[in-house]
């Protein structure tokens, strides 16, 4: 990611928690952006092209589930 794109969503993330935003808004965010970010990774290693059909939608779905499971039991 370049730069701006950084301290964008940064940026956003602090007026966010400054305007009371709940924290759940900036997990579901992080998981979002995570599984894009590999996704993109995924797709670099393999030439441009996917791994398997579905890809992105199965990457986010098991991100979200990682996600989810931490902090069912960390909470």
């Amino acid at each position: 990611m370049c730069p701006a794109c950084i301290l964008t969503i940064g940026g956003g993330l602090l007026l966010a928690n400054k305007l009371g935003v709940n924290n759940l808004f900036t997990i579901g965010l992080f998981t979002v952006i995570l599984s894009l970010i590999i996704d993109v990774l995924l797709r670099k290693i393999n030439h441009g092209k996917v791994f398997f059909p579905y890809q992105k939608i199965i990457v986010s779905l098991l991100i979200l589930l990682i996600v989810i499971i931490l902090f069912r039991f960390l909470i």
